[in-house]
């Protein structure tokens, strides 16, 4: 079980461990020390530490004691990390309602609470919070406040509130995405956040009641993450989508409300379907008249940009382009990548220091030029 086929496939079996409706008991594999190091880089890789300590409490998963004692100590090191995110969590809601912001938890702490059996089996990095695009600037201040830095400039002023999903702010370990939307690039354009404010619930964290997304609205957002985070797709997220797609109370007419206006058919249908593959599962019956809703051609394109080799040759920029109403819109966001301040260019250099217009209009200059030599 050495080459990366099979480690890929017992990373899903272990994924799918305590899946609903996953088939058989799922996984049942023994791994000798040769091949931990390999699975060590998987699990971590996919956040799978706490999936794997409980196939293996469960006897699915078979390991040699070294490698035993070093997974339970992985997990509990996540579990040390997701205790400090959730304690300041707990401290930073409270300064957010001292000003009054609205803010809804997203992933981590809001899908592991309530929808997983063990919050222990979603491990997370990360606090990801979405805010009113009223209040983002507010936000921002609140959290340089605390003591909080942006990882990266702005390109130019105001891009991130027009353009933007989410920055990341950093204290210490401690990392928080602020969002004013849930997607990057086109997809999040389309959408109409506020929106989503009209389908919230209350979940208990530390002793205090935290807003989050209602189960519609998570899985909207765990297809949007699985879809669009990465190319090709981190197992975690896919298990989140069946997960969450597996309760009972979804209101899939309004997924498919959502989706038809926001032009999101294509990412719902490639999320849910390449999450039922993966784990070898099937989809509620309730989810065929989404899984059946046609696809326009600028919304295939568009998500084309994330799910094929396009995505790492700027697809995400070129169909966010396309997608901004305007020309003036268009042409603020084009100088504001094509000519970001040198404080950017500064951030984004490879040693820190040096910066050249030149050096950044050279990666397109190579995406341009691959793109014609493969036609």
């Amino acid at each position: 079980m050495t080459d990366p086929g099979s480690i890929a496939a017992l990373l899903t079996g272990i994924a799918a461990t305590g899946l609903p409706g996953a088939p058989g008991k799922g996984l049942s594999a023994e791994i000798d020390a040769a091949e931990w190091p390999s699975l060590r880089g998987g699990l971590l890789g996919h956040r799978l530490t706490g999936l794997a300590v409980e196939a293996a409490s469960r006897g699915q998963l078979l390991l040699p004691d070294q490698p035993l004692a070093e997974l339970l100590k992985l997990q509990r090191d996540a579990m040390a990390m997701t205790l400090v995110l959730e304690s300041r969590l707990v401290e930073l809601s409270a300064r957010l309602r001292a000003d009054d912001i609205d803010f809804l938890v997203l992933k981590g702490p809001a899908v592991a609470h309530g929808y997983y059996t063990d919050p222990a089996w979603r491990p997370f990095s990360d606090l990801d919070l979405l805010v009113r695009q009223s209040q983002w600037n507010q936000t921002a201040s609140l959290l340089n406040g605390m003591g909080f830095a942006r990882n990266l400039p702005e390109p130019r002023p105001n891009f991130d509130i027009r353009f933007g999903k989410a920055v990341t702010w950093i204290r210490g370990e401690v990392a928080i995405d602020l969002h004013r939307s849930l997607a990057a690039g086109p997809f999040g354009l389309w959408m109409v956040p506020d929106e989503l404010w009209e389908h919230t619930e209350s979940f208990e964290l530390g002793g205090q009641l935290l807003e989050r997304l209602d189960v519609t609205g998570q899985l909207l957002h765990a297809c949007v993450h699985a879809s669009l985070g990465w190319f090709p797709p981190l197992i975690l997220p896919l298990r989140d989508v069946l997960q969450i797609a597996s309760e009972s109370s979804v209101d899939w007419e309004e997924l498919s409300s959502w989706s038809r206006r926001w032009r999101l058919n294509g990412v719902l249908q490639h999320a849910l379907t390449t999450a039922a593959t993966r784990f070898g599962t099937s989809l509620p019956g309730a989810s065929d008249t989404l899984l059946h809703a046609p696809v326009g051609t600028r919304e295939r394109r568009a998500l084309e940009a994330y799910t094929t080799q396009k995505r790492h040759r700027g697809g995400t920029a070129v169909a966010a382009l396309a997608a901004i109403p305007g020309l003036r819109a268009r042409a603020t966001y084009a100088h504001s990548l094509l000519w970001p301040d040198r404080e950017f260019l500064k951030a984004r250099s490879s040693d820190g220091e040096s910066s050249s217009y030149l050096r950044r209009w050279a990666t397109p200059a190579r995406w341009f030029l691959g793109d014609r030599r493969g036609q």
